[in-house]
């Protein structure tokens, strides 16, 4: 993309490509993390695999809580700043600019972002505690759990087709329609308008988000595929209705898999 001065240099050149390195850093650093974590939960130090999950859900521990929601923030960091990264840049020369302090205007807004994926996580904990607390006064229920992953399954596969899912997409992959009628100004209106874009990008993803917490129990492999998955539909296919299509008949065919031979295991 040209400059409105008709030269030929990137829009996105000089502070944006600081930018862009620094969101790919912090992506990487979160992706180091997450394996750091995942190891020492295999070696037993925490009770974070997928078969030992349950561990965490037996009372509400605030200790618990808050150790989650830091895995969560930081798994969310790995999956979503990559195909975060034309948004901030996007947001950087545009918004960004007409403030004071540009490199903590962008901040804030990355601020505003995850503090609105912070709530999903702490909505998807919450129910998750809900649901196991319910299995103690009724343990038959436990005996259902493969079947609620493929529910969950098909369920992801539907809502890659709904109205509502497109919606959401075309403001994700469309940063500067976005900017053009969410703008605000400030320090203030930067976390604003990154919780907005927020909600539009965790309405989009909030389905893969609980495949890989209630199905994948957050395993690696799992949040690497699914983070492909989301660069493909945001940043390379920029919503196209064919991977839409083609996802929705991906998840479909595992929950349908899941749901007729529940004793194959496609998630460990």
């Amino acid at each position: 993309m040209a400059n409105p001065s008709g030269n030929t240099r990137p829009l996105f050149a000089g502070q944006n490509a600081k930018l862009v390195s620094v969101l790919s850093v912090m992506a990487a650093v979160a992706w180091i993390s997450v394996y750091y974590l995942m190891m020492n939960s295999m070696q037993g130090s925490m009770d974070w695999t997928a078969g030992s999950m349950g561990v965490m859900f037996v009372a509400l521990d605030f200790r618990v809580l808050l150790l989650f929601l830091v895995v969560w923030v930081i798994g969310m960091v790995a999956m979503m700043f990559p195909a975060m990264i034309p948004v901030v840049s996007m947001y950087d020369a545009t918004i960004g600019k007409s403030t004071s302090h540009t490199t903590i205007s962008s901040l804030l807004f990355l601020t505003g972002y995850l503090a609105v994926y912070m709530v999903l996580g702490l909505s998807a904990y919450l129910g998750v505690l809900l649901v196991i607390s319910l299995t103690a006064f009724a343990p038959q229920l436990s005996g259902y759990g493969v079947y609620a992953a493929g529910a969950v399954l098909v369920a992801t596969g539907v809502y890659q087709l709904t109205p509502f899912k497109d919606a959401c997409l075309k403001k994700c992959v469309s940063p500067l329609g976005f900017f053009l009628t969410h703008a605000r100004k400030g320090l203030g209106g930067a976390v604003w308008m990154g919780a907005e874009h927020g909600y539009y990008c965790a309405a989009c993803c909030c389905l893969y988000m609980i495949v890989m917490f209630v199905v994948a129990g957050m395993s690696l492999p799992a949040m690497a595929l699914l983070a492909i998955v989301i660069a493909l539909e945001k940043v390379m296919l920029k919503g196209a209705k064919w991977f839409s299509w083609l996802t929705a008949g991906g998840f479909i065919v595992l929950g349908l898999a899941t749901l007729f031979f529940p004793n194959i295991s496609m998630f460990t």
